[in-house]
């Protein structure tokens, strides 16, 4: 009698016992075959190969100097923990995928039948209960792990209050930003209105943005600061960050927006208190008190 089959049982009895073999025992039967081992060990070269993946990644996207902000620090830690956390489950299933693809199964020549059924996984109780354990742990950690960011990012965006309402006792800076076909201007209006093309901002201070289009859709993008949002014609969106590295970073925008839209970029430069004072003092504004 083979595994799958059960012994008769009378209509008035109970089923009589089975001599099927427990579910951990499957498991350890099912990691002696050579085709398990292969797939384990695959599992755990893609998961090596993607973990590794992750460093090159973030390497090259601070290569430009970020992250410069506490909002870009905030996603670039969620894109190490979602691709760690993430990892062994795609390596397992990249790893099946695989061996599949490249006939790690073998072929069934001629018309004999294979002699030796393969693993039934829908039997194996260990098998069924932890997959949907694993992924549903995952799943959760996930979703708590992108609300918690979320509220930390939010947090870190002084464009969620008025400027005149922010928590910092630092004064924070207004900052006009308007976009156009195929450029950004920059204007201060605390600061006797000085207007610019590049965008010149003290460092650790709080900033606050008022952002408008004149002409069609773009996408204000501060590419080391961690910051994105719509610039839409007609109306004003807010955004803001607090800068905390010193440098000259990335504008763009990321929004198609006609033919010279990959051309339509500036730059943001961080600088000291005071040499932000002097560069409004030279473009004929005034200071803060």
């Amino acid at each position: 009698m083979s595994l799958d089959e059960r012994p008769p049982t009378s209509a008035d009895g109970p089923e009589e016992p089975t001599n099927r073999p427990l579910p951990l025992h499957m498991v350890r039967e099912w990691l002696k075959r050579p085709y398990a081992r292969r797939i384990v060990v695959l599992t755990f070269i893609i998961t090596a190969g993607w973990i590794a993946a992750t460093f090159l990644v973030i390497y090259f996207m601070n290569m430009s100097g970020g992250p410069a902000s506490s909002i870009m620090s905030e996603i670039q830690l969620t894109m190490y923990v979602l691709a760690w956390v993430c990892a062994p489950l795609m390596g397992l299933t990249c790893a099946i995928i695989a061996y599949s693809f490249f006939g790690g199964w073998g072929k069934n020549r001629g018309e004999k039948q294979p002699t030796q059924d393969g693993p039934a996984i829908r039997t194996n109780g260990i098998a069924v209960i932890g997959w949907a354990v694993w992924t549903s742990v995952l799943a959760a950690f996930l979703v708590a792990w992108g609300l918690i960011e979320l509220a930390n990012i939010q947090a870190f965006s002084n464009g969620s209050v008025a400027a005149n309402q922010q928590p910092n006792s630092q004064q924070s800076i207004t900052v006009n930003v308007t976009g156009q076909q195929w450029i950004w201007t920059f204007a201060y209006p605390q600061h006797n209105n000085v207007v610019s093309d590049v965008l010149v901002v003290p460092i650790d201070t709080p900033l606050y943005f008022n952002v408008t289009s004149k002409d069609v859709i773009h996408n204000f993008w501060v590419v080391e600061m961690g910051v994105k949002i719509d610039v839409n014609p007609g109306a004003i969106t807010n955004t803001g960050f607090t800068p905390n590295k010193l440098g000259t970073y990335n504008i763009r925008c990321a929004e198609l927006c006609g033919l010279h839209h990959a051309y339509m970029e500036t730059q943001i430069r961080v600088v000291t208190q005071d040499q932000f004072n002097g560069w409004v003092r030279e473009n004929g504004g005034v200071n803060l008190s």
